[in-house]
């Protein structure tokens, strides 16, 4: 019970640091932005009569796929230096002088950046339903909720916590954050170029 209590309170405390800080409020408004543009030029086109009949509201479906690669990015950006970032604050000296195991560190810093990380997507979900609502009001189709929990929780939340964990363990093995960054940039060019044409997306 006494970990569980450690994980958690590293994990909010790692979430609201994370919060605070300029690199991820640029980044991730950067990331929030360009899958927002797309959405409303998805919720122009639908308004003067453009027919999507290709994929389920494509309305949820290209603001999620748009941000599920942007994401990747602020991820490698974002968790690529947590090692470098726990050395500036002295965070292994605060460890070293308290009771809790590396364990407990490692995986409530793992659970306060998937946090602060899943707060953009909502972000992202939500305004992308004010959009869609605009829409609607204007247009007057019926609205379904479905496609836009499903792409947020089959499309983007499992790659969050998939790369999340990838990056956490490319920064304790390669221990520098621009081999970080570039691997997982590259990891995420390889799934859209290779694996996108091969299996259609």
């Amino acid at each position: 019970m006494r970990a569980v209590s450690n994980i958690l309170g590293v994990a909010r405390y790692e979430r609201m640091m994370l919060l605070r800080t300029a690199k991820f409020r640029i980044l991730g408004g950067i990331g929030v932005v360009i899958p927002v543009i797309i959405g409303c030029g998805l919720a122009v086109a639908e308004a003067r009569g453009v027919d999507f009949e290709s994929v389920s509201g494509i309305g949820a479906y290209m603001p999620f796929y748009i941000y599920s690669y942007l994401q990747t990015i602020v991820i490698a950006f974002i968790v690529g230096d947590f090692r470098a970032a726990d050395e500036r604050a002295g965070i292994y000296e605060v460890v070293a002088s308290r009771p809790i195991s590396t364990a407990e560190l490692v995986m409530g810093k793992y659970l306060g950046v998937v946090g602060a990380l899943a707060t953009l997507s909502v972000t992202v979900l939500a305004i992308t339903l004010l959009i869609q609502a605009a829409k609607i009001s204007i247009t007057g189709t019926p609205f379904a909720i479905k496609p836009y929990l499903t792409y947020l929780v089959l499309m983007n939340l499992p790659g969050l916590i998939f790369m999340s964990a990838v990056t956490f363990f490319l920064g304790a093995i390669l221990r520098r954050q621009s081999a970080v960054t570039l691997v997982s940039i590259a990891y995420a060019l390889g799934v859209l170029f290779f694996l996108g044409r091969r299996y259609g997306g």
